[in-house]
């Protein structure tokens, strides 16, 4: 604005220099005093250039057909937030025939550009019109680069090994990244899956997970063999403009194959509306505006482009970690029960040494009888059992019992007494 002011000044100022009718004039009777000019028009304002921005603003007044005229030439132009934007249009009808055909074209145009949210909404049209092989192509470029509808939706593929290979780890990857984000729908899936993924499993999906919030990308040893998406500017000419008949709603349709509730909700939040503004000094990374979805003639809009939400990636990370801690002792405790199962039962005879108040002063009075007496405790192994308030010191095992009264001779710790006992 300050801009047009400056211009419109210098507009008066050319007006006052230039029009003869302004020039100074002698007043009759009076001489050598100059006549004062007429006083000049207020300039009026100059409207703003056309502009993506421009064409946000009459979207956000519901003047499609205006927004998608002041988009058009910017798209065709090769604008990515444009592209972007006539993809949304033809994805909504608003303003042009609801066509998702048309639609994925725009995204194309912008993805290959690098857009963020294009590779992603392009990606989740693919799958859904089955074009499953080059839609994770989409899917995951977007995914690597912190979009988290696509992380969520490639979470879900890698689940359910449907249009890429079956990994929990990735699936658990992915899912922690956009939960991490903030995306409700990832949060639930990643607590259900929490549930059935094996430890290992889930020691490499945070590996993996670590990777990506590092930038690093998905370590050699989990890549999931996915080619990159043909990065080529498209070169055929735009599509032309298909004014609507009538005002359409964008279909819920979802693929069978995938998911459905998870392609519904990606597609919910895929920016049904949302429109990119052009920014001065960096376009493509231009905040998307945000409108609540309850009206009608309002598109509800995604949140959005991912950036990281420290305080909640902090907290799904360390819920992520006492989880993975908790099934790594239960697995501790699995693998310790099967191994006492899998020992042989012992039998014959043990001897009473004597009652300690705890486990460490009792493992340490056999530790010290032990290292006195290595010849005669060869073979012998201590238990240590409960007994009230205080714990008994039991070694074994002896074949007979007169073996086991033999042991009590020699290896009787100070005035506790000794005494045989029949382990069967």
């Amino acid at each position: 604005m300050a801009g047009v002011r400056i211009i419109g000044a210098l507009l008066v100022l050319a007006l006052v220099a230039g029009d003869p009718a302004l020039a100074a004039r002698k007043k009759k009777g009076k001489k050598g005093r100059a006549s004062r000019p007429v006083a000049a028009a207020p300039a009026r304002a100059t409207p703003p250039p056309p502009s993506v921005r421009q064409g946000v603003e009459l979207w956000r007044a519901s003047k499609w057909d205006a927004a998608v005229s002041m988009w058009q030439p910017f798209a065709q132009d090769g604008d990515a937030d444009a592209m972007f934007n006539m993809g949304q249009a033809y994805k909504l009808g608003r303003g042009v025939a609801l066509e998702k055909t048309t639609a994925s074209d725009w995204y194309r145009r912008a993805a290959v550009k690098g857009h963020l949210p294009a590779q992603a909404n392009l990606g989740i049209l693919l799958f859904q019109a089955t074009e499953k092989a080059e839609a994770v192509r989409w899917l995951k470029a977007a995914a690597d680069r912190g979009e988290m509808r696509a992380q969520y939706v490639l979470g879900i593929v890698h689940w359910n090994g449907d249009g890429a290979v079956k990994s929990l780890p990735l699936a658990y990857a992915y899912l922690v990244r956009a939960a991490a984000q903030g995306l409700p729908e990832a949060t639930k899936a990643l607590n259900e899956l929490s549930q059935v993924i094996q430890p290992l499993d889930r020691a490499n999906g945070w590996q993996i997970a670590t990777a990506l919030a590092n930038g690093s990308g998905i370590p050699a040893q989990f890549q999931p063999g996915i080619q990159p998406p043909p990065m080529m500017a498209v070169t055929t000419p735009p599509p032309a403009i298909v004014v609507a008949s009538a005002p359409a709603a964008a279909s819920g349709t979802s693929t069978a194959a995938l998911n459905a509730a998870a392609l519904k909700s990606a597609e919910a939040d895929a920016g049904e509306g949302d429109t990119e503004e052009a920014q001065d000094t960096a376009p493509a990374a231009a905040e998307p505006m945000r409108q609540p979805a309850p009206a009608a003639s309002t598109p509800p809009l995604a949140p959005p482009t991912a950036r990281p939400n420290r305080a909640a990636e902090a907290a799904a990370e360390k819920k992520a970690a006492a989880a993975e801690a908790a099934a790594e002792k239960r697995a501790a405790e699995k693998k310790l029960a099967a191994k006492k199962a899998a020992e042989p039962k012992e039998t014959g005879w043990r001897i009473q040494l004597g009652t300690y108040p705890s486990q460490k002063t009792a493992m340490q009075a056999w530790t010290k009888l032990a290292a006195a007496n290595k010849k005669s405790t060869k073979g012998l192994h201590p238990t240590i059992g409960k007994f009230g308030s205080n714990y008994r010191l039991q070694v074994g095992p002896f074949p007979t019992r007169d073996e086991a009264r033999d042991g009590c001779k020699t290896l009787e710790i100070g005035k506790n007494g000794c005494f045989a006992l029949n382990i069967d």
